[in-house]
């Protein structure tokens, strides 16, 4: 190992509680891994960057994330937009996302960091975006922010090491990169009023019209719901919308997402074996309000929710 490796790791160690052996191992072997640093005259490293190679993926594959029947290995941020951000295409683009960044504690708040990032920015080749995940705080929130990137996704739960909700950004590279960021960031402002139900963080995200009209995207997530293996909170914001306009009594949907009965409770009330079979019946309570809406439109999203490579 040289001694700039060796400089780099013991950095990422100090600042990185979760950085392991097998990070190490990872950085010499992994041919999927990049790494920066900032050096001092003495050889010091004073700040450190570590990147892994994302998406990349042929349409058949992304559409299968996108399903829920599908989950390789790697690509959080790319296969996360898919399978619960509704960006079915995130995985074909090509992306570098940040999976470690570190600065000596004696040299922090002088924009180490920011010009290491930026740097790759201006030298990326080919890529879509550069994107992050990270356990949600204001201060690292205002970091990434400053740094150009721009909050895409909240997960539902806080996470169990940190206490924080995981959140995803994306800094666009291309005009595709840009497209998905877009797309990506009107999905998240629309449901937010709906993911404050779960979510307990006050922002304030911009772009949210508050429109509650099916639209294209919402047909497409809803019948990955009711036709395909996609989760509940990936379609949260889709299935409330869906309750404003159905005429239907969709007990087992409404108890749970309008009258915020826990899944249990929920279980109970709807006399079904399970959570599992309360999945069942939410889904098969989908598909009733999408046919009884527009049969047409229904029986085109299902096939295309239902298309196999």
């Amino acid at each position: 190992m040289t001694a700039l490796l060796q400089r780099f790791y013991a950095l990422l160690t100090s600042a990185h509680y979760r950085t392991s052996p097998l990070d190490l191992r990872r950085l010499m072997d992994a041919p999927d891994m990049q790494f920066a640093a900032a050096v001092q005259a003495d050889g010091e490293v004073a700040g450190a960057l570590w990147l892994t190679e994302e998406g990349g993926l042929p349409a058949e594959l992304a559409h299968e994330v996108w399903a829920g029947r599908r989950r390789p290995r790697g690509n959080l941020v790319a296969q996360s937009l898919a399978a619960h951000g509704g960006q079915w295409w995130a995985p074909t683009l090509r992306s570098r996302r940040v999976t470690r960044v570190a600065v000596l504690p004696a040299l922090r708040r002088q924009g180490i960091a920011r010009r290491l990032i930026e740097q790759q920015r201006q030298q990326a080749q080919g890529l879509d975006y550069l994107s992050v995940s990270f356990g949600y705080t204001e201060p690292l929130w205002r970091f990434w922010q400053s740094c150009g990137f721009e909050l895409v996704r909240i997960g539902s739960r806080p996470e169990a090491s940190s206490g924080c909700y995981s959140v995803m950004a994306l800094l666009p590279l291309s005009e595709q990169g840009e497209l998905l960021c877009q797309a990506a960031r009107k999905h998240l402002a629309r449901d937010w009023r709906w993911l404050q139900q779960r979510i307990a963080l006050t922002l304030e995200l911009p772009g949210d019209d508050g429109d509650p009209q099916l639209n294209e995207d919402d047909w497409r997530e809803l019948a990955g719901f009711a036709f395909a293996h996609r989760p509940l909170e990936a379609s949260l914001g889709a299935l409330q919308r869906l309750l404003l306009h159905s005429a239907l009594p969709l007990p087992a949907l409404r108890a749970h997402l309008q009258q915020l009965l826990p899944v249990m409770q929920c279980v109970a009330q709807c006399r079904v074996s399970g959570q599992k079979a309360l999945l069942r019946l939410w889904r098969q309570e989908t598909g009733q309000a999408l046919s009884q809406l527009d049969e047409q439109h229904c029986r085109r999203w299902r096939e295309w929710s239902a298309a196999r490579p």
